[in-house]
């Protein structure tokens, strides 16, 4: 049954209505009149939501009450984004006035509606006459709302959940779970850890198995023998103290306490009873997240004797994150990993078990695969199997399960359906705001991989994110998502080396509940049906393909096209557009929030006239464009100033942005084709838009162009490298390119040192010796300027500098103390290094074609550079050196673990790095923790010392190549984890290895792979 989640939208209406920059444009006394009688409708309304979003699902005439609600509320949204978007304008147009820009300005296709003070009145009229529209229609409802005798709620308090009490008895069919088991049994029973009580938290989706596998533990022979006291307590919502307290103290007394009993005296009995005893406690299905309530009961199993264990069921991350804080996780010494996360079942587990429970084993082939398709709907969850069996079992395997493959699970009556139940439970425990976030995922189909950012980004464009502050949706937002994947709503959720969430999946049974939580509302259609489906009111809609396959053309003058106005969302991500197409679908989806489309076949010239129907869309938040022929982004699309996020990023061609950008006053996200290849520089203005937060590249030109025949604007068209200055809400990574047509110093001082959310910096010179701008002093003096000014914010964790031709690097280099990946790439005239070693947090350094590079000095403080000794870097794990053959001296590098490569480069760092002893600072060899090493064209290199290469236990990879000094490898036989071995035109080591001849070869022969100038070897055979 589809749930309809009201409450925020009317809350965000309710707080847009009070809100004074509404009224600035509202110039009439009427205007101002029916926007406060429609504050006070509205107030009223939403003072009873709550009650009403939860006597839906029991009350029919409120569910009905609830979508003819819903319909007139989404219009009074709409109607106060016009609003918004006016006063936009109306500010817009008062800046241009300031700039003698208004002339211009006129000329646009909305800013006359602002400018004009005539077609101000006439509008202020007509709003205030729809405004008095939809005041009668809530006005209606409100009176019907009368009659359900809902209460008014000050608070989203949680929808009660259906009684569901567990006990410790296992079910009598379980089929798998054995490997699950053992491991849950292997944590309880290890007491190795000295702990006087440890948790063991069990997470997963609803109907996987959790209490099962707890019940199976709990009922586990060992744990008699293992444990003097065995309590099982089922929790719920409900995590009070004391009733879990009484609870136990119950189980362990086998009769009831009395109810009036104070937490005092049965802290005091229950305290008794465990004092000096180990126990094992289930709390099964927790839902409590509060770290206080943990501690507030973790406070009083001190007491049990070491080895106590806590078995905890939850389809929450963050009840197994905090309960672990508090309680300890437990360990094991196979290395159980904790939380413990309870995956479906295997495919021929699931078959087994709905064999079983269906008692019908099919008889031909062909119902077998029937019955397995079907079963593929269940993903391995035991409830979903379970229920699927129970209907299966009733019907005729040749007649009936051919039908009931084509249904989806949520289409399935609730009565008959205990998953979608089960996975209510997790929906309606969600917040208000989050409901409607989960829901909006359905537009996208079974399997698909979510970029989290754009996810946050779509949510945002809705509405749905509540935050007073701009500035902080992007942290709300991320909020919202965690909130969803610690309660298992999302999974496979990956991050980047920075930390940042970058793309997760979504269980194919909660895009199940995502599409029975929001019914009619959100439809998947062909192409050739986009108009007509719009027509039946839906507000979100995403355009598929049917077998591969684009189905029919958009169709014009469809009956019931009034409706599609309504559409908020349209997402054609894998199907084409022709222009005709295009333009019919905008021309009725005036109200699109977010956009996505591919358009095939346009070229630049076309483009302007394409893009003029986007830019009518004023409500839009959200645009993606794949035009694959567009050189240039016309200058209308500045009329978008509700505009949020625009992706260009699959707009190869693309050379220049729109003029005006500074227009968009409201825009956040800037995506553009990776490393922005074809553009030519950035607009003037474009540092006007201090809410920029994604701005993957910028691309620097001189302001001063040659003019060719009349165009004497290309100057103040062009934006310098002083735009960035106050782009300060920059996060994530920009890419500053062409640094070599930076003019001067004051270009770019300061521009980055106020952006302490930036990430990831790139400053590319892509220096060019025969650019006939630049004289031969260019690279030693300028450049260094250049980059000594452009200092980024300490917070920075990953730097990369190409091209640069300075003879030495910034001063600024070695106060990044976050710093955590260093890439120095084609700095061909760079002589010193500076202190990198004093960077505390740097972990990958990469120094590619450097030939001048010599080696570590610093400033005396007198400004002069005197060579550094021996320090070294205090936690690098991954070190390459390419091509720098005047590298002999730099900080030593013993933590290396995942790569290190030396090419064309001095040998003298390695060996003093291989010779290091160990101290009390570091308590392992140098190098014991490196698994991959590869030596190339080392000149210099005569041999490896034996001591230093035994070190290298940890070794997997060893390549060794144009070595041609290099004379032994002895130490290769202590090294028992290596199992590849690649040794190419080194003619002393072929000799010495050759198989079963060489010296070495006794020294080599363990090494499972081994090649020899291309041959291979395997366990000595070739």
């Amino acid at each position: 049954m589809a749930s309809i989640v009201l409450s925020p939208i009317v809350t965000q209406i309710v707080e847009k209505l009070s809100d004074l920059a509404l009224h600035h444009i509202s110039l009439f006394c009427t205007l101002q009149t029916e926007l406060q009688n429609l504050k006070v409708t509205v107030s009223a309304i939403h003072a009873v939501l709550l009650d009403a979003e939860e006597q839906q699902f029991h009350n029919r005439q409120v569910k009905d009450w609830l979508e003819k609600l819903s319909e007139v509320m989404y219009d009074v949204d709409d109607l106060l984004d016009d609003f918004a978007t006016e006063a936009a304008l109306k500010k817009l147009a008062a800046a241009a006035a300031e700039d003698d820009y208004v002339e211009r300005r006129k000329t646009t296709c909305w800013s006359t509606t602002v400018c004009s003070s005539s077609k101000q009145l006439m509008y202020g009229y007509r709003m205030a006459r729809e405004i008095r529209a939809i005041r009668e229609k809530l006005e209606l409802l409100s009176k019907d709302k009368d009659n359900f005798h809902l209460e008014v709620r000050v608070d989203d308090d949680l929808a009660s959940l259906p009684f569901r009490e567990t006990d410790s008895c296992p079910p009598t069919i379980v089929v798998g779970r054995k490997d699950d088991h053992s491991k849950i049994v292997e944590l309880l029973l290890d007491f190795e850890s000295g702990d006087n009580i440890s948790v063991v938290p069990i997470v997963g989706i609803g109907g996987l198995g959790k209490t099962t596998l707890a019940q199976l533990a709990f009922d586990d022979e060992r744990m008699i023998e293992s444990f003097e006291i065995k309590v099982w307590v089922y929790v719920s919502q409900n995590f009070d103290i004391k009733a879990i307290l009484a609870k136990m103290l119950e189980s362990i007394n086998r009769k009831s306490q009395p109810a009036d009993l104070a937490l005092d005296v049965l802290k005091v009995l229950f305290q008794d009873k465990i004092r000096g005893k180990r126990f094992l406690f289930v709390l099964d299905d927790v839902w409590e997240e509060n770290e206080g309530s943990w501690e507030a009961l973790g406070k009083y199993l001190t007491v049990g004797a070491p080895g106590s264990k806590v078995l905890v069921t939850t389809r929450s991350r963050l009840v197994a994150e905090v309960s672990s804080k508090i309680l300890k996780p437990a360990t094991s010494t196979s290395l159980v990993a904790l939380p413990y996360f309870l995956e479906g079942l295997e495919l021929d587990e699931a078959w087994n078990l709905m064999v079983k429970k269906a008692g019908v084993v099919p008889q031909s082939s062909n119902v077998e695969s029937i019955a397995r398709e079907i079963l593929g709907k269940c993903c391995g969850v035991p409830l979903a199997v379970n229920m699927v069996a129970g209907l299966l079992s009733s019907t005729d395997p040749e007649t009936e399960w051919p039908l009931f493959l084509q249904k989806e699970l949520w289409t399935i009556s609730e009565g008959e359906n205990p998953i979608m139940s089960a996975l209510r439970l997790s929906f309606n425990h969600l917040p208000a705001h989050v409901k409607r976030c989960f829901a909006y995922c359905k537009l996208f189909p079974k399997g698909h991989v979510f970029d989290v950012q754009r996810l946050v980004q779509f949510w945002r464009a809705q509405g749905y994110i509540e935050s007073a502050d701009r500035g902080l949706e992007l942290n709300m937002g991320l909020r919202y998502f965690k909130t969803l994947w610690w309660r298992s709503f999302f999974q496979e959720v990956e991050m980047d080396a920075l930390g940042n969430l970058q793309i997760c999946r979504m269980h194919d049974l909660m895009h199940e509940l995502a599409a029975s939580v929001t019914g009619t509302k959100i439809f998947k259609r062909p192409k050739s049906a986009i108009l007509e489906h719009a027509s039946l009111g839906t507000r979100h809609l995403a355009v598929v393909r049917h077998y591969g396959d684009v189905v029919g053309e958009v169709h014009s003058g469809c009956d019931g096209t009034a409706d599609a106005s309504k559409v908020r969302t349209l997402i054609s991500d894998d199907v084409s557009f022709v222009r005709e197409e295009f333009e019919r679908v905008l021309n009725n989806f005036i109200r699109l929030r977010v956009l996505i489309l591919y358009v095939r076949g346009l070229d630049s010239g076309s483009s302007s006239k394409l893009l003029d129907s986007v830019s009518g869309l004023k409500h839009l938040r959200f645009l993606r464009l794949n035009f694959d022929g567009m050189a240039k982004l016309p200058d209308p699309i500045t009329n978008l100033v509700n505009l949020q996020v625009l992706d260009l990023s699959w707009c190869r061609l693309l050379k220049e942005l729109p003029r005006d950008i500074k227009k968009m006053v409201n825009l956040m996200h800037l995506y553009l084709y990776p490393l922005g290849v074809k553009l030519t520089h950035m607009p003037k203005g474009i540092g006007e838009l201090t809410s920029l937060q994604t701005l993957p590249v910028f691309v620097v030109s001189k302001k001063k162009k040659k003019s060719r025949g009349n165009d004497n604007k290309m100057e103040e068209e062009v934006g310098g490298l002083d735009e960035l200055k106050a782009l300060n809400a920059l996060r994530g990574e920009l890419t500053i390119k062409n640094l070599v047509k930076a003019e001067s110093v004051g270009y770019g001082v300061h521009v980055l040192k106020e952006k302490p959310f930036l990430q990831s910096l790139v400053l590319d010179w892509e220096y060019n010796n025969s650019d006939d701008d630049n004289d031969g002093d260019y690279a030693s003096t300028i450049d260094e300027e250049i980059l000594e000014a452009l200092c980024p914010h300490p917070n920075l964790k990953k730097l990369m500098i190409l091209n640069y031709g300075g003879a030495k690097l910034a001063n600024w280099l070695s106060t990044i103390t976050n710093l955590v990946e260093l890439s120095l790439e084609d700095c061909r005239e760079c002589e010193y290094l500076p202190p990198l070693h004093q960077l505390p947090s740097l972990r990958e350094l990469v120094i590619d074609a450097c030939p001048n590079l010599k080696g570590l000095w610093i400033d005396n403080g007198n400004g002069v550079m005197v060579e550094e000794d021996w320090p070294s870097f205090p936690c690098l794990r991954r070190l390459e050196v390419v091509d720098c053959p005047n590298l002999t001296r730099m900080p030593l590098f013993p933590t290396v673990e995942t790569r290190l490569e030396l090419r064309k480069t001095g040998s003298q760092s390695l060996l003093r790095t291989m010779n290091m002893k160990t101290t009390t600072m570091a308590s392992s060899p140098p190098l014991s923790k490196l698994t991959s090493l590869q030596l190339v064209e080392m000149d210099d290199l005569e041999t490896l010392p034996e001591e230093g290469l035994s070190n290298l236990t940890s070794l997997q990879v060893l390549e060794i190549v144009k070595c041609s000094r290099l004379a032994s490898l002895s130490a290769v036989r202590n090294l028992h984890s290596l199992q590849k071995l690649d040794i190419l035109e080194c003619p002393q080591l072929n000799d010495r290895c050759r198989k079963g001849k060489g010296e070495d070869w006794p020294n080599i022969s363990h090494v499972p792979e081994i090649m020899l100038d291309g041959r291979a070897f395997k366990w000595g055979l070739e």
